[in-house]
């Protein structure tokens, strides 16, 4: 059985060159009903260097720097400790004061109405007390009982205060730093001879 091509040549409707022409056409391999292979279509995988798409057709975002988050991590626990130091240095520094004003109460009890300094006393008693030239004034006879040990000296909240052994004792025992040395050589006036005001001094 022939073709069309050959029933169109036999009936006059088409001439040997056109035949030809139509032949030389359409590309060899090609299927008649069908477009060229592999046009218009997605491959199925991606190519190298390309990402997958993730859910929805979005491409899939890159996997977080682990170098980068290991030091987000190790920034963020810093902070967290610098914190918690300066919390606790915070609260040593409030312990501390709550600690230093109980003490100055305690020893507002202990000399309440025992002090035995004299108003219009004149005579300075010279005695080094935390690293300075402190004095305290006196009487003629409190200086020689001073001196004798009969009389101690004691600080309190910037004052000097002379008071009788039993009130020394009992003081040294909840403020020793707060108790001067009146044993040795009496030191010379310093040049600045004004009254003195203790370290720990709260205002």
């Amino acid at each position: 059985m022939g073709s069309l091509q050959d029933a169109l040549l036999k009936t006059g409707l088409a001439n040997e060159e056109q035949a030809r022409k139509k032949k030389t056409s359409q590309p060899r391999g090609a299927r008649p009903g069908k477009g060229k292979a592999g046009k218009g279509k997605a491959p199925r995988g991606a190519g190298p260097g390309e990402r997958k798409p993730g859910p929805g057709g979005a491409p899939r975002n890159k996997a977080p720097n682990r170098s980068q988050s290991d030091l987000e991590r190790a920034y963020a626990a810093r902070k967290r400790a610098e914190k918690a130091e300066k919390e606790r240095e915070k609260q040593a520094r409030v312990a501390d004061q709550e600690q230093r004003r109980q003490r100055n109460l305690a020893l507002d009890r202990l000399v309440e109405g025992k002090a035995l300094n004299v108003d219009d006393a004149e005579l300075p008693r010279y005695f080094e007390h935390i690293g300075r030239i402190r004095r305290v004034l006196c009487t003629p006879e409190q200086r020689g009982q001073i001196n004798n040990g009969e009389l101690g000296v004691v600080s309190l909240r910037g004052r000097y205060l002379i008071v009788a052994p039993d009130v020394l004792a009992a003081y040294r025992e909840l403020a020793p730093d707060l108790v001067p040395d009146l044993t040795g050589k009496e030191p010379d006036a310093p040049d600045d001879d004004y009254p003195p005001v203790p370290d720990d001094l709260t205002w």
